[in-house]
């Protein structure tokens, strides 16, 4: 996958009145009424975590193609008053990572033996961050809905109690047009998909999600999360 795909991804500001299939099972529909209280759930959820991991699945959908990439992922709050950390690590189609140290994002791709730096306040808006690191309010810059028929289909394992909300912004934006979130019944996100203007959808699957794995306030931990051991003669792009 290029590097555009993934950045894209990470920039993006972001994270029922039809009702659902009687075959759907183990997908519940979120009343309107209690889509607000479920949004403010997940919040609350993530952000009383110090540290959570996940393994994840990504599809970029775009006309005919398809791309695909799997990794793991680790978000780490310092505490002390120090900016947290997100941390992506890619291993298919390519090697690669995508960090946010809190200073700046760094997205180091091993092929192309280049890292290209900027401004972590581009992800300010980003909804993973939204969502996980519980940097914003998704309701100040999101219209909470329920979600569209069209996504209900083939969500959830067997037995997984899933349910489904819609988040569209309330400004008009140049890239993303609706992001669903898939979340259990813990408030634990187990989906994302997000749809842009040009109907390209990137779908995001979490598995293996472990919370507070990591000891707290660890100098350590997050020197080990912040390092990108770049080999001699890796290209240092700063945007």
């Amino acid at each position: 996958m290029s590097n555009l795909a993934f950045r894209n991804f990470f920039i993006l500001p972001l994270l029922l009145l039809v009702l659902l299939a009687a075959d759907l099972r183990g997908v519940r529909a979120a009343s309107e009424t209690g889509l607000l209280q479920q949004v403010e759930k997940i919040q609350q959820l993530y952000r009383s975590q110090t540290s959570f991991s996940f393994d994840f699945r990504q599809i970029v959908r775009s006309g005919r193609r398809d791309r695909h990439g799997t990794g793991s992922s680790v978000f780490y709050r310092p505490g002390n008053g120090k900016p947290g950390i997100m941390r992506w690590n890619y291993t298919e189609p390519d090697k690669q990572i995508i960090l946010n140290d809190g200073k700046q994002l760094s997205v180091y791709t091993e092929k192309d033996k280049q890292v290209l730096v900027s401004s972590a306040a581009e992800l300010e808006s980003d909804i993973t961050a939204s969502l996980f690191a519980g940097s914003r309010n998704l309701t100040d810059d999101f219209n909470v809905q329920p979600a569209e028929s069209r996504f209900a289909s083939g969500i959830g394992a067997a037995g997984q109690d899933v349910q489904i909300v819609q988040l569209v912004p309330k400004k008009p934006h140049g890239q993303i047009k609706t992001v669903h979130v898939w979340f259990d019944n813990k408030s634990m996100i187990r989906k994302l998909v997000m749809e842009d203007h040009f109907d390209t959808l990137t779908e995001l699957v979490f598995n293996n999600i472990k919370f507070n794995e990591l000891p707290a306030g660890s100098s350590k931990v997050t020197e080990e999360l912040v390092r990108l051991n770049l080999p001699p003669g890796t290209e240092i792009v700063k945007q």
